[in-house]
């Protein structure tokens, strides 16, 4: 399985396609992930992942700055980053589809 959340934070995590492709895909997923953060996390989930990956916290700053231990928000970002990525994982793959139907269409043309 792709780690959509990891690539997306720290690497290019799209193929080698063209430019136009990556940034659509960047925009879908960027358009997407705060959707899923509110339908899909609890609220400290949230706010555990954000700290780690929109603040670049460790997960000691985080402990810290919430009053919890740190095995509690390595919990938390474990469980908010697998339900991140496993919708996100939905969302690839419908997108991918979409673009290869594109493609598809316009080289018909």
């Amino acid at each position: 399985m792709i780690d959509f959340i990891d690539n997306y934070y720290t690497k290019s995590y799209f193929d080698s396609d063209s430019l136009d492709k990556e940034r659509a895909k960047k925009k879908a997923f960027s358009t997407i992930m705060p959707i899923i953060m509110q339908e899909e996390l609890t609220p400290m989930q949230s706010l555990c992942f954000r700290y780690k990956y929109e603040n670049n916290k460790t997960q000691t700053e985080i402990a810290s700055l919430l009053k919890l231990s740190q095995p509690t928000v390595s919990r938390h970002i474990s469980t908010a980053k697998d339900k991140m990525n496993n919708q996100l994982g939905y969302c690839y793959i419908a997108l991918s589809k979409a673009i290869d139907e594109y493609d598809r269409l316009s080289n018909q043309m």
